[in-house]
């Protein structure tokens, strides 16, 4: 399973002596300038319009035991295998605290002609694409690299993928303007590059009908902090660390943390695509 969201947001990076908040910016775009200028007239110039947004990262973590008779008898390399384990937790937490910090707070869109989730009964198709990205075009949102992203779930992935009309879906493998893709991406479609994820939150819909919780992203949506460099950790205590904790020398331990918070830049910036599936 992959992980996808955190390849979206505006980064920042810890701050190291000036407290423990992390400040974003979001910028206001400027309307059309339409005055010619005026030989020798230096014009008035634009004053930048902007909205700081200052968030406090707060620390996660987990962590597993090993005993002394565990690593000496098991034939599999325990501690290799904690350290992957552990690593897949941090991702799926990751991502899904961007999610359960998204749900809701930013615009919905609900499939067909639905005005809520619970009367939601439509599968998520192509038109949905345009319509979110028409949504993101209308109020002048900013695309991200080579258009705007989504991410969707497998299920309403293949429902997209459905879609035949010329210019609508497009394979990652027949692009023909190379450059970097995102990870997990499978295709485009309407000027949306599409990402599978697996994490992806459901809800229930019509007649208990199994709803999939989408993404369509446009820039400066959403911020959160940059887990490069230090501020991811695995940590591994050794038998014989724990000093009065551990008299025998029978345990050791693996774990992980990071600092982590989800900043709201603009809820216009992004749609959540709620729709349920035709795949079986």
């Amino acid at each position: 399973m992959d992980f996808h969201l955190e390849q979206f947001g505006e980064k920042r990076t810890l701050p190291k002596g000036v407290g423990n908040q992390i400040t974003f910016t979001r910028y206001s775009n400027f309307a059309a300038s339409t005055t010619a200028l005026t030989e020798g007239t230096v014009p008035n110039g634009e004053t930048l319009q902007s909205v700081q947004i200052n968030v406090t990262p707060v620390q996660y973590g987990n962590y597993v035991t090993l005993s002394d008779q565990l690593l000496t008898e098991a034939i599999d390399p325990v501690i290799k295998s904690a350290i992957d384990v552990l690593g897949y937790q941090a991702a799926l937490s990751l991502d899904t605290i961007i999610q359960t910090g998204l749900h809701g707070t930013i615009t919905s869109q609900f499939a067909g002609s639905a005005t809520t989730e619970a009367g939601t009964s439509a599968v998520i198709t192509a038109a949905e694409i345009r319509r979110a990205v028409f949504k993101l075009k209308r109020t002048g949102v900013r695309e991200l690299t080579g258009g705007y992203a989504g991410c969707f779930h497998p299920a309403s992935a293949f429902d997209i993928m459905s879609d035949t009309a010329v210019g609508g879906w497009l394979d990652v493998n027949k692009y023909t303007v190379t450059g970097p893709t995102y990870n997990g991406e499978i295709g485009k479609i309407y000027g949306c590059r599409i990402v599978e994820s697996q994490n992806i939150q459901t809800g229930t819909g019509a007649s208990s009908a199994v709803t999939y919780r989408n993404w369509v992203f446009g820039k400066q949506c959403y911020g959160l902090v940059d887990l490069a460099g230090h501020n991811l950790k695995m940590i591994a205590k050794q038998l014989g660390t724990s000093g009065a904790f551990d008299p025998l020398d029978q345990l050791s331990t693996v774990g992980y943390k990071f600092s982590f918070v989800l900043a709201l830049l603009d809820a216009l910036r992004g749609i959540e695509v709620i729709g349920c599936t035709s795949a079986s």
